[in-house]
């Protein structure tokens, strides 16, 4: 009995063919609409590489129809089409006639060269397809089908974060060295393109993942460090995506110092070059994660272990904005001892800490670098 995949549409193949075989590195063939048009006959009839695997040819894509897609859901109709359809396009109109339906194919059959020349041996040469044994290149009959792995991809229950890694690990599994080269040298433009580019103390460049987040670090880099520390030095910076995205390896060893990502790792690490030396804790907070007071004591046990000494140590919570909801929040929450800072407000910080008893009220002064 063939086993049938949910049928999907001409819109969702084509836009899963462009993600795949991205046309900046791919000919256009392998997601042009009649490409997707094959993909999506043939998951329909069930000519999907398998146990029972049911063989296309060109006029299977062709002789497909909107109708046929939203009428003949069930696993006989789309049995039963795929039979006719082997039989020629009479027996194609005469089945869609017997469901009440005009036959309207999708394209005229002098289509058929574009379809099997450009688009599915296209796809069977970047191990897409499959194609029957034995059976002439040169022959009619039904040779041609959906690799498995290939057809897995279009899923219609397979979405988000899942389709993209889906993708990625067919990219990585079944493309040829040169495709995956392509692929990837795509993929790596488009992430410079949307990356958020930091530039550190030093004047070299940081891309970090798109996002808000990565935004608030840099705001942190560029516009708080300046202005707050003497000689800033960027020691390392995390993200979701990549826990240990920039680690200052030289530096490190010279301060003595080892970072794992097995470890409680802030957000970003700086230090103060300037006289008495600081180490600053950066956690940027965009949705949830300041520094509170349960934050602060393993920030501190993870920095002892690193053998930063506690007056050594010190803590800003990076936000987008006093406006913003994660500050409107959050600011309650601040471990005692601790700064927070704005990227919309950057020459200004707050400072939440116990009463200076001394009754010495110190004087109102724009914050200068190496102030605190």
């Amino acid at each position: 009995m063939v086993s049938l995949r949910p049928i999907i549409t001409r819109e969702l193949a084509e836009q899963r063919l462009r993600r795949i075989f991205s046309r900046e590195a791919f000919d256009a063939d392998l997601s042009s609409p009649i490409s997707a048009a094959g993909v999506v006959a043939m998951i329909y009839v069930g000519a999907v590489d398998g146990t029972d695997i049911v063989w296309a040819r060109p006029s299977t894509a062709l002789w497909m129809q909107e109708e046929v897609l939203a009428t003949g859901t069930s696993d006989a109709q789309r049995i039963a089409w795929g039979k006719a359809a082997m039989r020629g396009s009479k027996a194609v109109s005469n089945l869609v006639g017997s469901w009440g339906l005009t036959f309207q194919p999708w394209y005229a059959q002098d289509s058929r060269e574009s379809l099997r020349d450009d688009s599915w041996n296209s796809l069977y040469d970047n191990n897409a397809m499959v194609s029957k044994p034995g059976v002439k290149t040169t022959s009619s009959g039904p040779r041609w089908a959906l690799a498995d792995h290939f057809a897995d991809l279009f899923d219609p229950q397979l979405v988000g974060d899942d389709l993209d890694a889906a993708i990625l690990a067919w990219i990585d599994t079944h493309m040829t060295t040169s495709a995956r080269a392509r692929a990837m040298a795509v993929r790596e433009r488009a992430q410079a393109v949307d990356a958020v580019k930091v530039i550190l103390p030093n004047g070299s460049v940081r891309l970090l993942e798109p996002g808000a987040a990565s935004l608030i670090l840099k705001g942190v880099v560029e516009e708080w460090a300046p202005r707050k520390l003497l000689n800033p030095l960027v020691l390392a910076i995390s993200e979701p995506g990549e826990k240990q995205a920039y680690v200052d390896e030289q530096r490190l060893q010279r301060l003595g110092l080892a970072i794992s990502v097995t470890q409680l790792l802030p957000d970003a690490l700086l230090f103060d070059g300037g006289p008495g030396g600081r180490f600053w804790v950066i956690e940027a907070v965009h949705s949830d994660g300041p520094i509170d007071e349960r934050r602060k004591a393993q920030l501190i046990e993870w920095a002892a272990a690193q053998r930063i000494p506690p007056d050594q140590l010190a803590f800003l919570t990076a936000f987008e904005s006093r406006n913003a909801d994660p500050a409107r929040r959050r600011l309650k929450d601040l471990a005692a001892g601790t700064f927070a800072w704005f990227r919309d407000e950057p020459d200004y910080e707050l400072q939440w800490d116990t009463i200076d008893t001394t009754g010495t009220l110190a004087p109102v002064t724009p914050l200068r670098p190496g102030s605190s």
